[in-house]
């Protein structure tokens, strides 16, 4: 379940936009680990953006320090995780970006997170730079790999809200694939913080109080989507699981 006291800081994090990309990447590892220090976390992603050395591009930085989205190990939660990217050098797209974003800045370079759909991407300076490689690449190239899916704006600038909204998309996903259903119900909680009243989030937290076999909450979470959700096609998917739990109680038996 959700810590309130992390929900709260989500919260703010979606409420105040001077929170750079950073808090928002460590605010989801105090979501996987409590116990991490994140002062000290920030400390010590400080000091690697000291050691970049002038002149020197930080995305060739980060290739020379062996950070990289390319591994033989499966993803797995810790490449959500700053503290263990930094350790390990392996990330998924978005927490090596967060890291390439704050070194770029202390170096004195603009910089932005990119929102690209399914592959998180990052502008320093002129370049558009994929942190799995830490290479620069080309609008046309990345929208090559799209397929010809049309986006209303693939290359818009990621805010830190949405960020962590996206690591933690990431998360849910390992989790709902381990069938760790509380655990993933905290995660909606904590992205529901960061878009209030969203309705496909409330579609998600239905499904997962299912999941669980908590009748009542699913319910109540449905009856939230097919009440408020301008959405015809989500509305009429809740009605209907409405209908299914109102029909058949036996199932929770």
């Amino acid at each position: 379940m959700a810590d309130p006291a992390l929900e709260a800081q989500f919260r703010q994090l979606a409420e105040d936009a001077s929170q750079d990309e950073l808090s928002a990447a460590l605010l989801v590892n105090r979501v996987l680990d409590p116990s991490v220090d994140a002062n000290g976390l920030r400390h010590r992603i400080d000091e690697l953006a000291g050691a970049c050395p002038s002149g020197v591009p930080p995305w060739a930085f980060m290739q020379q320090r062996g950070f990289s989205g390319n591994w033989a190990e499966p993803v797995s939660l810790a490449h959500s995780c700053l503290a263990d990217v930094l350790k390990t050098g392996h990330g998924i797209p978005i927490s090596l970006g967060v890291l390439l974003l704050h070194v770029a800045r202390q170096r004195g370079f603009e910089a932005a997170g990119v929102n690209f759909p399914g592959h998180f991407l990052t502008r320093v300076g002129d370049a558009l730079i994929d942190p799995v490689d830490f290479r620069p690449v080309t609008e046309d190239e990345c929208l090559q790999g799209l397929g010809g899916t049309a986006f209303p704006d693939p290359f818009a600038t990621a805010t830190s809200a949405m960020i962590a909204l996206r690591m933690l998309n990431n998360v849910k996903a390992q989790l709902v694939g381990g069938s760790h259903w509380d655990r993933a119900l905290g995660i909606v909680g904590y992205q529901l913080m960061l878009l209030p009243g969203n309705a496909e989030l409330q579609f998600e937290r239905a499904q997962l109080w299912e999941r669980l076999r908590a009748p009542d909450a699913a319910r109540q979470s449905y009856a939230e989507v097919a009440q408020h959700s301008g959405d015809a096609k989500l509305r009429s998917a809740a009605e209907a699981k409405l209908a299914d739990l109102a029909d058949d109680d036996t199932v929770w038996n």
